[in-house]
């Protein structure tokens, strides 16, 4: 029985290792709704304007968090230029970047929303962005200024339309 013992240490030891490396790479919160009210933040833009949260109040928000380094996030901003305006708002949150490598990827894009400057990365730690999965992260915040919904990962059109869709009819309902 003392052969044993070892064997079931090691394999209770391989399941725990398993279990912690799934839990620290997963995706954190994919796709949330109705987490209560969305975190406010204040910041300035790449243009050096001001901007907070509480400037978009009564507006169905795409709060975006992007890198120009970023080959998912470059894919999406056409995506993001066709809705921008349309049901809802982009406000594109620059991680770990630059404020000139963004601000000049922006102007390639023609991308018509802030890109809001996040140095010390509190608006990102305020909606748990980081490192691990990584960017581009999305979350729509509705026109109560609620979490609606969280999107790891590249948004792709279908992704987008639903998000979309979800922020106007939160938009017609509530009107």
């Amino acid at each position: 029985m003392s052969k044993r013992r070892p064997l079931a240490l090691a394999l209770v030891g391989v399941a725990v290792a398993a279990a912690v490396a799934v839990l620290a790479f997963r995706p954190s919160g994919d796709q949330v709704s109705g987490t209560g009210p969305a975190p406010p933040f204040s910041t300035i833009d790449l243009q050096g304007q001001r901007v907070r949260l509480a400037d978009y109040q009564g507006e169905a928000v795409l709060l975006n968090f992007w890198a120009s380094w970023c080959i998912p996030c470059r894919k999406e901003f056409p995506l993001m230029r066709a809705v921008h305006g349309k049901g809802v708002t982009v406000l594109g949150v620059v991680f770990n970047d630059t404020a000139e490598a963004a601000a000049e990827f922006m102007r390639e894009q023609d991308a018509p929303w802030p890109g809001l400057q996040d140095p010390r990365g509190r608006i990102a730690a305020a909606y748990d962005v980081g490192l691990r999965p990584g960017i581009p992260v999305t979350v729509l915040i509705d026109r109560e200024g609620r979490l609606a919904e969280r999107h790891v990962g590249e948004l792709r059109k279908e992704d987008l339309d639903r998000l979309v869709a979800l922020a106007t009819a939160t938009t017609t309902s509530t009107s």
